[in-house]
Protein backbone atom coordinates (compact mmCIF):
# COMPACT_ATOMS: atom_id res chain seq x y z
CA UNK A 1 0.00 0.00 0.00
CA UNK A 2 1.60 3.97 -0.85
CA UNK A 3 2.30 6.21 1.43
CA UNK A 4 1.43 9.31 1.63
CA UNK A 5 2.98 12.39 0.90
CA UNK A 6 1.82 15.74 0.77
CA UNK A 7 3.64 18.60 -0.66
CA UNK A 8 3.82 22.01 -0.02
CA UNK A 9 4.70 25.19 -1.65
CA UNK A 10 3.92 28.97 -2.22
CA UNK A 11 2.08 28.77 -5.10
CA UNK A 12 2.31 27.54 -8.48
CA UNK A 13 3.04 30.51 -10.54
CA UNK A 14 6.03 29.63 -13.09
CA UNK A 15 9.44 29.82 -11.15
CA UNK A 16 12.33 27.30 -10.74
CA UNK A 17 10.61 25.50 -7.95
CA UNK A 18 7.43 25.37 -8.97
CA UNK A 19 8.75 23.93 -12.53
CA UNK A 20 10.72 21.16 -10.86
CA UNK A 21 7.75 20.24 -8.40
CA UNK A 22 5.26 19.68 -11.30
CA UNK A 23 8.11 17.71 -13.52
CA UNK A 24 8.66 15.50 -10.14
CA UNK A 25 4.74 14.46 -9.50
CA UNK A 26 4.50 12.03 -12.54
CA UNK A 27 7.27 10.15 -11.28
CA UNK A 28 6.56 10.28 -7.32
CA UNK A 29 3.31 9.67 -7.82
CA UNK A 30 3.99 5.82 -9.07
CA UNK A 31 5.31 5.68 -5.20
CA UNK A 32 3.20 7.71 -3.33
CA UNK A 33 -0.20 9.26 -3.10
CA UNK A 34 0.09 12.80 -3.07
CA UNK A 35 -1.35 15.59 -1.21
CA UNK A 36 -0.39 19.03 -2.87
CA UNK A 37 -1.04 21.81 -1.02
CA UNK A 38 -0.76 25.67 -2.02
CA UNK A 39 -0.04 29.11 0.21
CA UNK A 40 -1.81 30.61 -2.38
CA UNK A 41 -4.24 30.03 -5.52
CA UNK A 42 -2.25 31.05 -8.52
CA UNK A 43 -1.22 28.59 -11.10
CA UNK A 44 0.78 28.65 -14.45
CA UNK A 45 0.30 25.36 -14.68
CA UNK A 46 -2.68 23.30 -17.01
CA UNK A 47 -4.49 20.90 -14.93
CA UNK A 48 -2.99 17.97 -17.46
CA UNK A 49 0.63 18.44 -15.61
CA UNK A 50 -0.76 17.87 -12.74
CA UNK A 51 -0.77 14.74 -11.15
CA UNK A 52 -2.22 14.51 -7.05
CA UNK A 53 -4.79 12.41 -5.28
CA UNK A 54 -6.10 16.07 -3.08
CA UNK A 55 -5.35 19.25 -3.76
CA UNK A 56 -5.86 22.09 -0.87
CA UNK A 57 -4.99 26.24 -1.42
CA UNK A 58 -4.43 27.77 2.55
CA UNK A 59 -5.17 31.36 0.85
CA UNK A 60 -2.34 33.02 2.93
CA UNK A 61 -2.29 36.61 2.04
CA UNK A 62 0.53 37.83 4.68
CA UNK A 63 3.07 37.29 7.62
CA UNK A 64 -0.33 37.83 9.80
CA UNK A 65 -2.19 34.42 8.59
CA UNK A 66 1.30 31.95 9.17
CA UNK A 67 -0.20 30.56 12.59
CA UNK A 68 -3.78 30.73 11.08
CA UNK A 69 -2.70 28.69 7.81
CA UNK A 70 -0.31 26.72 9.90
CA UNK A 71 -3.32 25.18 12.34
CA UNK A 72 -5.04 24.70 8.55
CA UNK A 73 -2.46 22.24 7.04
CA UNK A 74 -2.21 20.51 10.74
CA UNK A 75 -5.89 19.77 9.99
CA UNK A 76 -5.28 18.22 6.87
CA UNK A 77 -2.24 16.64 7.63
CA UNK A 78 -4.14 14.95 10.02
CA UNK A 79 -7.33 14.30 7.56
CA UNK A 80 -5.06 12.48 5.09
CA UNK A 81 -2.71 10.61 7.32
CA UNK A 82 0.15 12.24 5.66
CA UNK A 83 3.30 10.12 6.41
CA UNK A 84 5.71 12.93 5.14
CA UNK A 85 5.69 16.10 4.62
CA UNK A 86 7.98 17.83 1.92
CA UNK A 87 7.95 21.52 1.42
CA UNK A 88 9.39 24.43 -0.52
CA UNK A 89 9.82 28.63 -0.40
CA UNK A 90 10.43 30.25 2.36
CA UNK A 91 6.89 30.63 3.67
CA UNK A 92 5.98 27.27 2.89
CA UNK A 93 8.79 25.95 5.12
CA UNK A 94 8.18 28.00 8.04
CA UNK A 95 4.06 26.86 8.03
CA UNK A 96 5.42 23.23 7.47
CA UNK A 97 7.89 22.99 10.55
CA UNK A 98 4.86 24.88 12.47
CA UNK A 99 2.23 22.67 11.85
CA UNK A 100 4.62 18.96 11.64
CA UNK A 101 5.04 17.15 15.09
CA UNK A 102 7.94 14.92 15.88
CA UNK A 103 6.00 11.97 14.34
CA UNK A 104 5.30 13.29 11.28
CA UNK A 105 9.29 13.32 8.71
CA UNK A 106 9.78 17.44 7.28
CA UNK A 107 11.92 17.84 4.40
CA UNK A 108 12.64 21.51 2.99
CA UNK A 109 13.99 22.52 0.09
CA UNK A 110 16.23 25.46 -0.06
CA UNK A 111 15.78 27.18 -3.34
CA UNK A 112 18.49 30.55 -3.22
CA UNK A 113 21.22 31.56 -0.94
CA UNK A 114 19.38 33.03 1.82
CA UNK A 115 21.95 35.41 3.10
CA UNK A 116 21.83 37.57 0.04
CA UNK A 117 17.96 37.06 -1.09
CA UNK A 118 15.87 36.01 1.81
CA UNK A 119 17.10 37.57 4.65
CA UNK A 120 18.09 40.88 2.82
CA UNK A 121 17.22 44.03 1.44
CA UNK A 122 13.52 43.98 3.15
CA UNK A 123 12.88 45.81 6.52
CA UNK A 124 11.60 42.81 7.85
CA UNK A 125 14.87 40.46 6.86
CA UNK A 126 15.81 40.38 10.51
CA UNK A 127 12.58 38.48 11.30
CA UNK A 128 12.55 36.02 8.54
CA UNK A 129 16.21 34.53 9.69
CA UNK A 130 14.99 35.05 13.51
CA UNK A 131 11.87 32.82 12.16
CA UNK A 132 14.21 30.31 10.39
CA UNK A 133 16.09 29.34 13.46
CA UNK A 134 13.23 29.31 16.07
CA UNK A 135 11.29 26.78 13.79
CA UNK A 136 14.53 24.99 12.25
CA UNK A 137 14.58 21.43 14.15
CA UNK A 138 16.96 18.30 14.33
CA UNK A 139 14.83 15.94 13.46
CA UNK A 140 13.95 18.03 9.78
CA UNK A 141 16.04 16.90 6.75
CA UNK A 142 17.17 19.78 4.56
CA UNK A 143 17.62 19.52 0.77
CA UNK A 144 19.88 22.09 -1.16
CA UNK A 145 20.65 22.30 -4.62
CA UNK A 146 24.07 22.97 -5.00
CA UNK A 147 26.65 22.94 -2.04
CA UNK A 148 27.04 26.30 -2.09
CA UNK A 149 23.26 27.07 -1.17
CA UNK A 150 23.94 24.74 1.53
CA UNK A 151 27.07 26.06 3.48
CA UNK A 152 25.44 29.44 3.22
CA UNK A 153 22.49 28.26 5.70
CA UNK A 154 24.64 26.43 7.99
CA UNK A 155 26.74 29.91 8.04
CA UNK A 156 23.51 32.02 8.85
CA UNK A 157 21.11 29.53 10.45
CA UNK A 158 23.27 26.31 11.38
CA UNK A 159 22.74 23.08 10.35
CA UNK A 160 21.25 20.68 12.73
CA UNK A 161 20.39 17.78 11.30
CA UNK A 162 20.31 15.44 8.06
CA UNK A 163 20.89 17.85 4.92
CA UNK A 164 21.65 16.58 0.97
CA UNK A 165 23.09 18.63 -1.49
CA UNK A 166 20.52 16.75 -4.65
CA UNK A 167 21.13 19.25 -7.88
CA UNK A 168 18.16 19.76 -10.28
CA UNK A 169 17.18 18.06 -12.75
CA UNK A 170 16.74 18.82 -16.56
CA UNK A 171 13.09 17.07 -18.26
CA UNK A 172 14.33 14.81 -21.29
CA UNK A 173 12.73 17.28 -23.87
CA UNK A 174 16.00 19.42 -23.52
CA UNK A 175 18.45 16.44 -23.94
CA UNK A 176 16.00 15.80 -26.99
CA UNK A 177 16.94 18.83 -28.50
CA UNK A 178 20.74 18.66 -28.63
CA UNK A 179 22.34 20.55 -31.06
CA UNK A 180 25.22 20.24 -33.00
CA UNK A 181 26.93 23.38 -32.85
CA UNK A 182 28.32 25.17 -36.19
CA UNK A 183 32.32 25.41 -36.92
CA UNK A 184 31.91 29.53 -37.53
CA UNK A 185 29.21 31.47 -36.42
CA UNK A 186 28.05 34.83 -38.52
CA UNK A 187 25.48 36.01 -36.80
CA UNK A 188 25.54 35.72 -32.59
CA UNK A 189 22.14 34.83 -31.76
CA UNK A 190 21.76 34.61 -27.50
CA UNK A 191 18.78 34.24 -25.77
CA UNK A 192 18.27 34.54 -22.05
CA UNK A 193 15.36 33.08 -19.67
CA UNK A 194 13.96 33.88 -16.60
CA UNK A 195 11.08 36.35 -15.08
CA UNK A 196 11.72 39.76 -15.53
CA UNK A 197 12.40 41.18 -12.52
CA UNK A 198 15.39 43.00 -10.45
CA UNK A 199 17.32 39.90 -9.00
CA UNK A 200 17.70 38.79 -12.96
CA UNK A 201 19.49 41.62 -13.74
CA UNK A 202 18.68 42.49 -17.10
CA UNK A 203 19.82 46.10 -16.55
CA UNK A 204 22.94 44.77 -17.41
CA UNK A 205 22.58 43.89 -20.77
CA UNK A 206 20.34 47.10 -21.29
CA UNK A 207 23.91 49.33 -20.61
CA UNK A 208 25.89 46.35 -22.08
CA UNK A 209 24.22 46.35 -25.70
CA UNK A 210 24.39 49.94 -25.93
CA UNK A 211 27.90 49.63 -26.44
CA UNK A 212 27.52 46.98 -28.85
CA UNK A 213 25.51 48.69 -32.02
CA UNK A 214 26.92 47.84 -35.00
CA UNK A 215 28.36 43.83 -34.58
CA UNK A 216 26.82 41.05 -35.24
CA UNK A 217 25.24 40.32 -31.65
CA UNK A 218 21.62 39.92 -30.35
CA UNK A 219 19.52 38.67 -27.57
CA UNK A 220 15.91 37.19 -26.81
CA UNK A 221 14.72 37.35 -23.74
CA UNK A 222 12.18 34.78 -22.07
CA UNK A 223 10.16 35.78 -19.88
CA UNK A 224 7.38 38.20 -17.74
CA UNK A 225 7.82 40.42 -15.24
CA UNK A 226 7.15 43.70 -13.38
CA UNK A 227 10.17 44.96 -15.23
CA UNK A 228 9.32 44.56 -18.81
CA UNK A 229 7.78 48.39 -19.09
CA UNK A 230 11.13 49.41 -17.78
CA UNK A 231 12.61 47.22 -19.95
CA UNK A 232 10.65 47.99 -23.24
CA UNK A 233 11.30 51.84 -22.64
CA UNK A 234 15.19 51.55 -22.55
CA UNK A 235 15.19 49.21 -25.37
CA UNK A 236 13.32 50.87 -27.75
CA UNK A 237 15.05 54.51 -26.41
CA UNK A 238 18.22 53.01 -27.57
CA UNK A 239 17.00 50.93 -30.59
CA UNK A 240 19.02 48.21 -28.80
CA UNK A 241 19.34 44.56 -30.73
CA UNK A 242 17.03 43.16 -27.80
CA UNK A 243 13.90 41.48 -28.17
CA UNK A 244 11.20 40.77 -25.07
CA UNK A 245 9.86 37.82 -25.91
CA UNK A 246 7.37 36.84 -23.26
CA UNK A 247 6.67 33.17 -21.61
CA UNK A 248 7.26 30.36 -23.55
CA UNK A 249 6.02 27.02 -22.04
CA UNK A 250 7.91 24.63 -24.53
CA UNK A 251 11.63 26.46 -24.02
CA UNK A 252 13.03 23.34 -25.24
CA UNK A 253 11.76 24.28 -28.87
CA UNK A 254 13.18 27.43 -29.70
CA UNK A 255 16.73 27.24 -27.81
CA UNK A 256 18.56 25.02 -30.44
CA UNK A 257 18.05 28.26 -32.75
CA UNK A 258 20.73 30.33 -30.72
CA UNK A 259 24.14 29.62 -30.54
CA UNK A 260 24.69 31.50 -26.79
CA UNK A 261 22.62 31.59 -23.68
CA UNK A 262 23.06 34.63 -21.16
CA UNK A 263 22.29 34.38 -17.50
CA UNK A 264 23.30 37.74 -15.50
CA UNK A 265 21.33 37.53 -12.23
CA UNK A 266 23.03 38.95 -9.22
CA UNK A 267 21.42 35.69 -6.78
CA UNK A 268 21.03 32.38 -8.29
CA UNK A 269 20.71 28.80 -5.97
CA UNK A 270 20.97 26.43 -8.99
CA UNK A 271 20.16 28.53 -11.91
CA UNK A 272 17.91 25.48 -14.14
CA UNK A 273 17.60 27.50 -17.02
CA UNK A 274 21.48 27.20 -17.65
CA UNK A 275 21.37 23.34 -17.08
CA UNK A 276 18.56 23.48 -19.49
CA UNK A 277 20.35 25.39 -22.34
CA UNK A 278 23.81 23.23 -21.39
CA UNK A 279 22.11 19.62 -21.99
CA UNK A 280 20.75 21.43 -25.20
CA UNK A 281 24.32 22.03 -26.01
CA UNK A 282 24.27 26.12 -26.28
CA UNK A 283 27.47 27.82 -24.44
CA UNK A 284 26.95 29.70 -21.04
CA UNK A 285 27.99 33.20 -20.55
CA UNK A 286 27.08 33.60 -17.01
CA UNK A 287 27.30 35.97 -14.22
CA UNK A 288 30.25 35.17 -11.88
CA UNK A 289 28.26 33.69 -8.56
CA UNK A 290 29.28 30.51 -6.91
CA UNK A 291 26.51 28.80 -7.64
CA UNK A 292 26.46 29.22 -11.64
CA UNK A 293 30.26 28.13 -11.32
CA UNK A 294 28.83 24.79 -9.22
CA UNK A 295 26.64 24.16 -11.84
CA UNK A 296 28.22 24.80 -14.97
CA UNK A 297 31.64 23.21 -13.22
CA UNK A 298 33.87 26.29 -15.15
CA UNK A 299 32.54 25.29 -18.08
CA UNK A 300 31.09 28.71 -19.04
CA UNK A 301 32.22 32.27 -20.23
CA UNK A 302 32.00 34.35 -16.96
CA UNK A 303 31.37 38.27 -16.31
CA UNK A 304 30.60 40.84 -13.54
CA UNK A 305 27.26 41.10 -13.17
CA UNK A 306 27.99 44.54 -11.81
CA UNK A 307 29.97 45.49 -14.61
CA UNK A 308 28.33 45.67 -18.45
CA UNK A 309 31.98 46.23 -20.03
CA UNK A 310 33.12 42.70 -18.22
CA UNK A 311 30.51 41.38 -20.13
CA UNK A 312 30.78 43.29 -23.35
CA UNK A 313 34.58 42.05 -23.33
CA UNK A 314 33.25 38.64 -23.71
CA UNK A 315 31.22 39.52 -26.55
CA UNK A 316 33.48 41.00 -28.27
CA UNK A 317 35.89 38.29 -27.72
CA UNK A 318 34.06 36.02 -28.98
CA UNK A 319 33.29 38.26 -32.26
CA UNK A 320 36.88 38.36 -32.94
CA UNK A 321 37.44 34.59 -32.93
CA UNK A 322 38.91 34.32 -29.76
CA UNK A 323 37.04 32.14 -27.86
CA UNK A 324 35.88 28.23 -29.00
CA UNK A 325 32.51 28.05 -28.74
CA UNK A 326 31.93 24.58 -29.77
CA UNK A 327 34.54 23.49 -27.56
CA UNK A 328 31.78 25.05 -24.46
CA UNK A 329 29.03 23.23 -26.46
CA UNK A 330 30.18 20.11 -26.07
CA UNK A 331 31.68 19.54 -23.22
CA UNK A 332 28.72 20.99 -21.65
CA UNK A 333 26.70 18.36 -23.38
CA UNK A 334 28.58 15.71 -21.60
CA UNK A 335 28.22 17.69 -18.14
CA UNK A 336 24.71 17.85 -17.95
CA UNK A 337 23.71 14.03 -19.06
CA UNK A 338 26.48 13.23 -16.06
CA UNK A 339 24.89 15.40 -13.69
CA UNK A 340 21.36 16.40 -14.65
CA UNK A 341 19.41 13.62 -15.66
CA UNK A 342 16.14 13.11 -14.09
CA UNK A 343 16.57 9.69 -13.35
CA UNK A 344 18.95 10.46 -11.21
CA UNK A 345 17.26 13.15 -9.52
CA UNK A 346 13.94 10.86 -8.90
CA UNK A 347 16.04 7.97 -7.55
CA UNK A 348 17.72 10.25 -4.89
CA UNK A 349 14.70 11.56 -3.71
CA UNK A 350 12.77 8.48 -3.63
CA UNK A 351 15.92 7.08 -1.39
CA UNK A 352 16.22 9.72 0.97
CA UNK A 353 12.04 9.60 1.49
CA UNK A 354 12.71 5.76 2.68
CA UNK A 355 15.39 7.02 4.77
CA UNK A 356 13.16 9.41 6.45
CA UNK A 357 10.57 7.41 6.91
CA UNK A 358 12.43 4.55 8.12
CA UNK A 359 13.59 6.63 11.30
CA UNK A 360 10.35 7.85 11.43
CA UNK A 361 9.57 3.72 11.89
CA UNK A 362 12.54 3.17 14.26
CA UNK A 363 11.47 6.46 16.24
CA UNK A 364 7.60 4.88 16.99
CA UNK A 365 9.33 1.72 17.67
CA UNK A 366 11.17 3.49 20.62
CA UNK A 367 8.73 4.91 21.60
CA UNK A 368 6.74 1.78 22.69
CA UNK A 369 9.57 0.56 24.34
Amino acid sequence: MKKTLLYIIDSLERGGAEVMLVSTLKDVYVHYNIILVTLRPQSDFINNNLVYDQKFCLDFTSKKDIFHCAGKLKEIIKNTNADIVHSSLFWSVIIARLSCSKKIPHIFSLATIMSSGVYKHKWYSGYTKLLDRLTYRKNQCVISPTKEVLEDFDKTIGLKGKSRVLPNFVNAEFFENEIVYPSAVKHLKLAAVGNLKNVKNYQLLIDAFKSLKGFNVSIDIYGEGPDRTLLEKQIKEFDLAINLKGSNEKIYDVLPLYNGFVMCSFIEGFGISAAEAMAIGLPLLLSDIAPLREVSQNNALFFDPYNPGSFTKLILDIINGKTNLKLFSENGKEIAKKNYMKDRYISNLLDLYDEMLLEKKSFKAAQTL
